[in-house]
């Protein structure tokens, strides 16, 4: 798996919040990785993730809506969804797109 682009970060003490895009594969992956007290008084686990995967003909779906080749990829995901709120853009443009996605959420 190797990352595109990291897409949103915070580092308090309480937690660690890492969202990237990765790809696997020729499959699109939005993670977000959660650490630390916050998550553990939430989740009673120190460690969760949310992944969000499209298989290999919707990430081509997704790169043709957004006019990206392997090498404008991450500056194309960055024009359409930098910031904070990147997991509810990702998922609401997949589902005005009809692109199906696989929704994990991992803990431990």
């Amino acid at each position: 798996m190797k990352e595109i682009w990291e897409c949103y970060k915070v580092e308090t003490v309480h937690l660690l919040r890492n969202d990237g895009f990765w790809m696997d594969e020729g499959c699109l992956i939005l993670r977000s990785v959660n650490v630390g007290e916050m998550v553990e008084e939430r989740y009673q686990s120190p460690y969760i993730e949310a992944r969000y995967t499209l298989n290999k003909s919707d990430t081509q779906s997704l790169m043709l809506l957004l006019d990206a080749d392997d090498d404008s990829l991450a500056y194309r995901l960055k024009q359409h969804f930098d910031g904070a709120a990147v997991l509810d853009r990702f998922k609401r443009f997949c589902d005005q797109n009809q692109l199906k996605y696989e929704y994990q959420f991992i803990n431990n």
